[in-house]
């Protein structure tokens, strides 16, 4: 989606209805069609045809809708499909490796769109397993989990079922 949707910004600002009206109307790829490559930076162009030259499939959603009512919402939601969300970067997140997330220190660096997967809890502190979009040489292995239930980083302030 980042490399196809010009319209709004693609990778450089599409907001999340935008997004979900992107996910309706076009649709993206699998992954096994076509790998993930935003790690490096560049903005790619929209591809033609999967990464093995077959033709390519594109997977449109039916529907999509905001789930962002509470924890428990979004812990429903992510039983029944994808949920998309954004959450607002601040310099100490750069330097995630491993653990729980929590803000620190820094200042407000920007809004990434990002994708929970799951929730937990690990010595009382509750958490999400979140997916990032800058490869799995970052973080938890591309993914990072963030503090559940407190909006930390506004992480739960706007967040979409994404329904196939």
């Amino acid at each position: 989606m980042m490399s196809c949707e010009s319209a709004h910004g693609g990778c450089n600002g599409i907001n999340m209805v935008d997004s979900q009206i992107f996910l309706k109307e076009i649709g993206v790829p699998t992954d096994k069609c076509v790998s993930f490559k935003s790690d490096t930076g560049k903005n790619f162009k929209c591809p033609k045809a999967c990464d093995n030259g077959l033709q390519l499939n594109l997977i449109k959603s039916s529907s999509y809708q905001d789930v962002c009512s509470g924890e428990q919402s979004i812990m429903i939601a992510l039983t029944q499909g994808t949920v998309q969300t954004t959450i607002d970067l601040y310099t100490d997140f750069f330097f995630y490796i491993e653990g729980i997330y929590k803000y620190v220190a820094g200042t407000y660096q920007n809004t990434e769109r990002v994708t929970f997967v799951g929730y937990g809890e690990e010595n009382g502190t509750k958490y999400w397993v979140v997916r990032n979009s800058w490869g799995t040489s970052w973080g938890e292995n591309g993914y990072f989990r963030i503090v559940r239930g407190v909006n930390e980083c506004e992480i739960e302030l706007q967040c979409y079922l994404v329904i196939v």
